[in-house]
């Protein structure tokens, strides 16, 4: 049968049949399937490119011993398909038995005869995402120009729709993994009992990382009624002693790196794939609660049959830290009976999280204080905090973490603690924030991080030293100019990485006022999605400059209230307000 004619009927009921399909594997044998009926060949194949290995992978062909091309590569430059990746120029071949350039290892190694064929590159918005041959003319003519033009229109469309179906893919992958996270730090919330919990993790991951294997194994439980172990994947085996030794007998080399991955080729990878644990390659991950081993994290053999990427590593990372904090908090769970549900637990949480803060006296010494906090769910992750250092200085704190709800409020609780204990411990506001920057590090994991604002006032020498974690411009209303300074410094957010913080000083006069606050406040938004504004809260501030702190407060409170209307509040707000005299 003679090669079809492109008619507008063909070309849309191509364009149906490659737009219509939902995932990668059937789209690519949709377009082996229309390219084998318009051209009316034996075969066809389409090799898509791997910019990691540069090389081709016969991902799908059809018509042409499918089971043993399956997942065969091509180097670049190598027979027809590698000259077209190298040049990306249309080749046709028909007398593939005398053509020196065919890569003749692929028929020995298929047991297949190629007598003719034709090859056009698949490129989609510049890049190329591999190739497309159809093999072996049904009644034997040879290819030409016009099948070339056939073909390349194939490979356009075809191009197109594997790379949006890759970005779709990628995509939803990376949603899946950003979800995961969100599942287990709420596990808690959703489950009825410890078991439950255990199997919704090892569950998640496997299904988040897309790997055959996962394996929990806890250390040191005291609480009774927590499973030790669960996995999903390995046998029984995995739990053996001689199997467990052979795991972790250099557990301390990689503990603190984070992370450790053992190949079947390595030594301990091929006592391992002997006794059936994994087959390609196993990433093992600590569980640690202040540097000290409670557990571990297995997974083994992606599906995809592909090495563990930085992606995959940051994801585990963070999913291991996850898991063992709210392994944690199963055992203050299964303590607590009163925690019957979701609600009573936000209730309780929230009402614990606002006894946490600390009680700011209205006056101490010669300045007089007023504090607000306001979490925009049950609970959330800004937070005040003062230290007396003597009768005439003291510090004050005003933070906010990254992320709402559960999360933030744990992670919020640590950063306090921390910041507290570190504020006491010295007289500079920036070495304070270095030392607790680096054992927020230490403690907090991936993906959440707290900026903060301490002040350090002196009312003997009628001076302020300030050092800013990556917070907001604060307010330092200057009464003899009545004019407002802002205060910020040099450094980022703690738990992030090691930085360095600035350090400054400055002196007051009676009367001036210090507004400390989060951008829960100038971030206020309404329903025209208009925020409140560092302008409109300093207009609040000097409109009501020489009234006390708790005046000053309920005025922008109210303000702010007015401003956002019904719309609903998408972040906490806190002040701290200190008339310094």
């Amino acid at each position: 049968m003679p090669t079809k004619q492109l008619t507008l009927r063909l070309i849309s009921d191509i364009a149906s049949r490659i737009n219509s399909t939902a995932d990668l594997e059937t789209l690519l044998s949709e377009i082996m399937g229309i390219t084998r009926d318009v051209l009316d060949t034996e075969g066809s194949s389409l090799l898509l490119y791997d910019k990691e290995q540069d090389v081709l992978v016969f991902n799908t062909t059809s018509g042409l011993k499918e089971e043993s091309l399956s997942n065969l590569t091509v180097p670049r430059g190598k027979g027809i398909a590698g000259m077209v990746l190298e040049t990306l120029q249309p080749e046709i071949v028909n007398d593939a038995a005398n053509d020196t350039r065919i890569f003749k290892a692929i028929d020995q190694t298929v047991g297949y005869v190629t007598r003719n064929l034709l090859c056009v590159p698949m490129i989609a918005q510049g890049e190329v995402q591999g190739v497309l041959e159809a093999v072996n003319s049904q009644d034997n003519r040879e290819f030409n120009q016009t099948d070339i033009r056939i073909l390349r229109y194939l490979s356009d469309q075809a191009a197109i729709a594997v790379k949006n179906r890759l970005l779709i893919d990628k995509l939803n992958l990376r949603a899946n993994e950003l979800n995961c996270l969100y599942q287990i730090s709420n596990a808690l919330s959703n489950i009825q009992n410890s078991e439950e919990f255990m199997d919704l993790a090892v569950k998640t991951i496997s299904e988040v990382l897309q790997v055959d294997r996962v394996a929990l194994k806890f250390e040191k439980i005291d609480q009774k009624g927590l499973p030790r172990s669960k996995s999903k994947g390995f046998s029984d085996q995995y739990l053996d002693e001689e199997v467990q030794t052979t795991l972790f007998a250099d557990r301390s080399d990689w503990m603190n790196k984070g992370f450790k991955i053992i190949t079947a080729g390595s030594p301990q990878g091929i006592l391992l794939t002997q006794n059936g644990i994994f087959q390609h390659s196993l990433m093992l991950l600590p569980i640690l609660k202040n540097k000290e081993w409670l557990g571990a994290l297995a997974v083994s053999d992606k599906t995809s049959r592909t090495r563990f990427d930085e992606m995959d590593i940051k994801i585990l990372r963070t999913l291991s830290n996850q898991v063992g904090e709210a392994y944690r908090a199963l055992q203050v769970k299964i303590q607590s009976d009163r925690l019957k549900n979701i609600d009573r637990d936000m209730q309780v949480a929230a009402m614990i999280q606002k006894h946490s803060l600390p009680i700011i006296p209205k006056q101490y010494s010669l300045l007089e204080f007023d504090t607000y906090y306001q979490a925009s769910r049950e609970i959330g992750g800004d937070f005040y905090d003062m230290v007396i250092h003597g009768k005439d200085e003291v510090s004050c704190i005003i933070a906010d973490v990254s992320g709402k709800g559960t999360p933030a409020a744990l992670f919020m609780e640590l950063s306090k603690t921390v910041l507290q204990q570190e504020v006491s411990k010295t007289t500079s506001t920036k070495e304070a924030l270095t030392r607790a920057n680096e054992m927020i590090q230490d403690k907090s994991g991936f993906l959440m991080f707290v900026t903060a604002m301490l002040v350090r006032i002196n009312m003997t020498k009628k001076e302020i030293m300030f050092s800013s974690a990556g917070h907001n411009l604060q307010i330092l209303y200057q009464k003899k100019h009545h004019k407002i300074q802002h205060l910020s410094g040099k450094g980022q957010p703690m738990g992030i990485s090691n930085c360095e913080f600035s350090e400054h000083t400055m002196s007051y006069l009676p009367g001036d006022l210090l507004v400390l606050y989060t951008d829960g406040v100038t971030e206020a938004m309404n329903s025209k999605e208009e925020l409140f504004s560092e302008e409109r809260l300093e207009s609040v501030i000097l409109s009501h400059i020489n009234d006390p702190p708790e005046i000053i407060r309920q005025a922008i409170l109210q303000k702010v209230s007015e401003f956002i209307g019904d719309a609903e509040p998408h972040d906490d707000i806190t002040l701290f307000i200190i008339r310094l005299n």
